[in-house]
């Protein structure tokens, strides 16, 4: 019986120190010492901040399957109706113009090279250019408007000869494969 009465004693103390071991842990949890539960607040705080960061970063990303859709079918639309597929489009596109202002062009030479997306060719074009001022000026304004896409590259002066203003233009635009 002694040897029951020791485990006993052995079993009590074992129940005794882990209850006190209970006892310690729960008032650790219940109160505020740790740096982390001391201020329940800030990190509250830091944390909804992290949140409108992180959510100002994704705003723009939603819908973008939508969006490149879109995107696709703007770039196709503009493919088709903006670029010509022919020298002789744009030939006759700035002949239109040139005539519809009154714009005599002396010379065109055109040079191409090959654009930098799939299915487009870059045309470079330097005309000579002979009108009044005020015709040159609305024959440019309706080039930068037509809708054949044009980029007016550069202008240089050529003289000036009997009331007429003399410019080497430099247009280009992008021809577009016919497939």
């Amino acid at each position: 019986m002694a040897d029951l009465s020791r485990a006993r004693k052995g079993m009590l103390t074992t129940i005794i120190v882990l209850g006190v071991l209970d006892a310690a842990a729960l008032i650790y949890l219940a109160l505020p010492l740790r740096s982390g539960a001391a201020q329940p607040m800030q990190v509250q705080a830091e944390a909804e901040e992290t949140y409108r960061s992180l959510s100002k970063t994704t705003v723009p990303l939603r819908g973008i399957d939508e969006k490149l859709k879109q995107a696709q079918k703007a770039d196709a639309a503009f493919l088709r109706n903006r670029l010509p597929a022919h020298y002789s489009d744009v030939a006759e596109e700035l002949g239109k113009l040139a005539a519809s202002n009154h714009i005599r062009i002396n010379t065109v030479a055109y040079k191409t090279a090959p654009a930098k997306l799939t299915g487009i060719e870059s045309l470079e074009m330097h005309a000579g250019l002979a009108a009044p001022y005020v015709d040159l000026v609305k024959f440019l304004n309706a080039v930068e408007r037509d809708k054949m896409f044009f980029i007016i590259d550069g202008i240089g002066l050529g003289g000036q000869k009997a009331g007429e203003v003399h410019l080497d233009v430099k247009l280009e635009t992008y021809l577009r494969n016919q497939s």
